[in-house]
């Protein structure tokens, strides 16, 4: 009977210490970085910018892990790659888009037409952009992600609340 608990108890034993190695280095995988790619649609939402920064931080921290700031003299690309060795998480990613200033042939030609933009044009601006004739529009976007490895979608459009 003794032999008995002895053997059960070792393999209790046993089964603890490799549940608890399980445990452990699950949590160290998940910190471990791994190849992430963010995609940003910015041609595609935004076909007239000209300038896109982004940047992104886990959530809690309070400076970012790393960003990238492109600047377009031609239309911008459909979509930008952004390739990132970061550890599996959430982490918020800070969008900043300008696009080009509005020309007088712009305004001419959208004065009866839906691209206006601002209190005088029956367009109304959306949550996070902000007008100027002579600036351009800048839009701000700030997004909640999920990394897994593999890619990452970074939806642009700016829904209204």
């Amino acid at each position: 009977m003794r032999a008995r608990t002895t053997s059960t108890r070792r393999l209790l034993a046993r089964a603890a210490l490799v549940l608890g190695a399980v445990l452990v280095g699950g949590q160290l995988m998940r910190s471990i970085p791994r190849e992430q790619t963010l995609v940003f649609p910015v041609g595609s939402v935004f076909p007239n910018a000209t300038r896109f920064t982004a940047s992104w931080r886990e959530l809690g921290d309070e400076e970012p892990r790393g960003g990238v700031s492109l600047t377009f003299d031609a239309p911008p690309p459909l979509q930008i790659r952004q390739h990132a060795k970061l550890p599996d998480g959430d982490y918020i990613v800070s969008i900043d888009i300008r696009q080009a200033p509005r020309t007088d042939k712009d305004t001419e030609t959208s004065a009866n037409g839906p691209n206006r933009a601002g209190p005088e044009s029956g367009r109304t601006l959306q949550a996070g952009e902000t007008a100027g004739a002579r600036e351009g529009l800048q839009t701000n976007i700030e997004r909640r992600v999920s990394l897994a490895g593999g890619e990452a979608l970074i939806a642009l459009a700016v829904v209204p609340r």
